[in-house]
């Protein structure tokens, strides 16, 4: 028997569980496989001039497309120059908040397993999750004037709290009773019976090793990156480090909602303040002559790029290596946890796998397979 979810299109991941006959048990096998096109950036960017990069990087990547614009730009000047280039680009701190912001409230909004069905939302909270995700998206964190600026925040300031989403003074992050916000929580308490486990976090302190890694096999460990002896995982929980030891999938959905509320007041704090807050969101270096990198920690995790120019200043070599290969990997911390709990092959197992999965954030589409460990 098996049980298969409508098919994705290509770029996307398939999680399939092996499952012994008898009821609800643990799986007996996981594999997640992904037809994601890691390869991509290398035969995209290899031989453009080196200033072409960051601009195509930002559009070729639909849903983080700032983070990995920054990303690029950090990482071809410190190719130049060993410097770090997220200073000297206008506005580039409160274009990074902003999409952290429209990402997060995105994919809470739409993943399916997490929130409520679109026509079971009241007209009023429908619309104030469209106007925020609106003005995050075209928020312009360039414009040099700070009142205008100020001013263009204000409205997903107040449409976050009309959600019930805020950040009291004392820096704790809340969910008001009866809000939006609350309700999306509600849906992913212990009654579901799913279980977590403990976060591996990916760090800053990783960086040396996985960009030594990446230098050496672009193209396998962009694809299969791995940390001997660990199962890291990256993203909102990964970055709290409160909750990374809170076994309950509200610890995974408060993270990205607590992120979505400490970025509008990052839109609307001070300069000074703001780039304190933020000190750590973007590094990078010179790996060696000409070979640059950067860490970026985009909406689902820790993104790495990684830069070779010629002579020239043309890309010689080029790799990314995103936060969906980390989570997602095949021996990684999804795969984990669905091993730790136990499924039936029906609808209600097919939803706890789709419920869990979407509690990781994939970047892309994923199908889920659930079939008798007999006939795999």
């Amino acid at each position: 028997m098996s049980l298969t979810s409508p098919p994705f299109a290509v770029g996307g991941l398939t999680l399939t569980l092996d499952l012994p006959s008898g009821g609800a048990a643990r799986p007996r096998r996981v594999a997640i496989e992904s037809t994601r096109p890691v390869a991509f950036s290398g035969t995209v960017f290899v031989g453009r001039a080196a200033g072409e990069v960051p601009a195509l990087a930002a559009r070729l990547h639909a849903l983080c497309g700032r983070a990995h614009g920054t990303a690029a730009a950090t990482a071809i000047e410190a190719a130049r120059s060993g410097a770090s280039a997220v200073e000297d680009a206008p506005g580039g701190l409160e274009a990074l908040a902003a999409e952290r912001l429209g990402e997060h409230l995105r994919s809470v909004f739409t993943s399916r397993g997490l929130g409520a069905a679109l026509e079971t939302i009241d007209d009023e909270t429908l619309a104030d999750l469209r106007g925020v995700l609106g003005s995050a998206r075209s928020f312009d964190a360039a414009e040099p004037d700070p009142e205008r600026r100020a001013a263009a925040a204000a409205p997903i300031v107040a449409g976050l709290e009309r959600l019930g989403l805020s950040i009291e003074p004392g820096g704790r992050f809340r969910a008001a009773p009866g809000s939006w916000a609350t309700s999306v929580l509600e849906r992913i308490g212990p009654a579901n019976g799913d279980v977590f486990l403990g976060v591996d976090a990916l760090r800053p302190a990783d960086d040396d090793a996985v960009v030594t890694a990446l230098a050496a096999d672009p193209a396998g460990y962009s694809a299969h990156p791995t940390l001997a002896g660990r199962r890291p995982e990256t993203g909102p929980l990964a970055r709290v480090a409160t909750l990374r030891g809170v076994r309950d999938g509200r610890a995974r959905l408060t993270a990205r909602l607590a992120e979505i509320a400490e970025a509008a007041n990052l839109l609307v704090a001070p300069a000074a303040e703001r780039a304190a807050a933020m000190a750590g969101w973007v590094t990078g270096g010179r790996l060696e002559s000409a070979t640059g990198w950067a860490a970026v920690e985009s909406p689902r995790g820790r993104l790495h790029h990684l830069v070779r120019l010629d002579g020239d200043g043309r890309v010689a070599a080029y790799a990314v290596l995103a936060p969906t290969e980390w989570n997602f990997h095949a021996e990684g911390p999804l795969a984990a946890t669905l091993l730790a709990n136990r499924f039936d092959g029906g609808e209600a197992g097919y939803a706890r796998v789709v419920r869990i999965a979407a509690l990781f954030d994939p970047c892309v589409g994923f199908d889920v397979a659930i079939r008798d460990a007999a006939d795999a």
